[in-house]
């Protein structure tokens, strides 16, 4: 919880308990009275929920619109959460306050140990617009998220590690063992390759390999979920939101993570190229010095270790229920196998860049 309150505040579960008395007491000026809408009909993956609140207040600098961002209801989803729930409090408490970055202004964020519980009121952008993670991000939009992120690498450029992104929130081998059961039930007229399974077994007896080789290179703050659902298109420019899985490591692998997951392999293949360039120079611009494109390029590849972790590990844990949830996870591992078989990567690949 922030400094400056005297004591902890309750943190609601639900758009019903947050009231104008709670909101004046987490955001420091009196809130006479607020309207509460839900976006999106269903919850998220990991099982939260984002309330607009339309506030009324007579102080000045008062925002007519925020948005609230709670943790998973059902007690499952927030324990296995809990440490997302963590990083992402973390963050948005010690590392977005004063930095011109594009990132959500974040007005009060808490969290329970004990109950995994969270909650942060974050900036509205009422302008923003989103688009389809299935149907796939435009090169235009790429683009745009790409110039943010490396804005955002650039302002964390070789900072000193306070998260190392690869602590074992997530048990690999364990969600791996469960993952090809769990995929045919979400997704039954999907086969896994024999190259991938081996793949994947290869990365369970050695999960040392997800830190020793996303950890290489310059170090810097990434968001390990950079994804097209995470991301708001504004008249200046993307938002970064949703930094749950956040931690320190190379920049490289969100600029892989992004293409791999939100552009359909024919839009990453016909652009992925000049979008590497792009970012790089962007970096460079930012004042980023001694990071050269060949060592770009290699982290770029190896970007799909990230992009495997997660992929298991939301099959496995994540909520899959809907329709709309299993499209989202066909198209997701659909371009995740895509990019393996371009870049041909297997246990040899990773041993060559160990």
């Amino acid at each position: 919880m922030p400094d400056g309150y005297p004591m902890p505040l309750p943190i609601p579960r639900n758009a019903e308990e947050i009231t104008p008395d709670w909101l004046s007491a987490a955001l420091g000026w009196t809130v006479s009275d607020c309207t509460a809408q839900r976006i999106g009909h269903n919850e998220s993956f990991t099982g939260g929920s984002l309330i607009r609140l339309e506030l009324v207040s007579s102080a000045l600098d008062s925002p007519a619109t925020i948005i609230a961002k709670l943790s998973a209801r059902r007690p499952a989803f927030r324990k296995a959460l809990a440490e997302a729930n963590r990083r992402e409090v973390g963050f948005y408490t010690s590392c977005v306050t004063g930095r011109d970055l594009p990132l959500p202004r974040c007005y009060y964020a808490d969290f329970e140990k004990t109950s995994g519980q969270s909650i942060a009121l974050l900036e509205d952008f009422p302008k923003a617009r989103t688009a389809d993670f299935v149907e796939g991000c435009s090169l235009e939009d790429a683009k745009t998220v790409i110039t943010a992120m490396a804005r955002i690498h650039a302002g964390y450029w070789g900072a000193t590690a306070t998260e190392n992104s690869w602590l074992p929130e997530f048990d690999f081998a364990q969600c791996w063992a469960a993952y090809p059961a769990q995929l045919a039930r979400i997704l039954p007229q999907k086969a896994l390759p024999d190259w991938f399974c081996r793949l994947g077994d290869h990365l369970a007896v050695q999960p040392e390999l997800f830190a020793r080789l996303q950890g290489a290179g310059p170090q810097t703050c990434i968001h390990r979920d950079l994804q097209l659902d995470n991301v708001l298109f504004t008249p200046q420019g993307a938002v970064v939101l949703d930094w749950q899985f956040t931690g320190h490591g190379n920049g490289g692998s969100d600029l892989g993570y992004f293409l791999i997951s939100s552009l359909t392999p024919a839009q990453r293949r016909a652009g992925e190229r000049d979008l590497i360039r792009h970012y790089h120079q962007e970096l460079l611009g930012q004042g980023v010095r001694s990071y050269s494109l060949q060592e770009c390029q290699k982290s770029y590849v190896i970007s799909v270790l990230g992009k495997m972790f997660l992929t298991v590990i939301a099959t496995v844990l994540f909520d899959n229920s809907s329709e709309q949830k299993r499209a989202w996870r066909r198209a997701d591992l659909e371009r995740l196998l895509a990019f393996c078989v371009d870049y041909d990567v297997t246990p040899e690949l990773l041993k060559t860049h160990g």
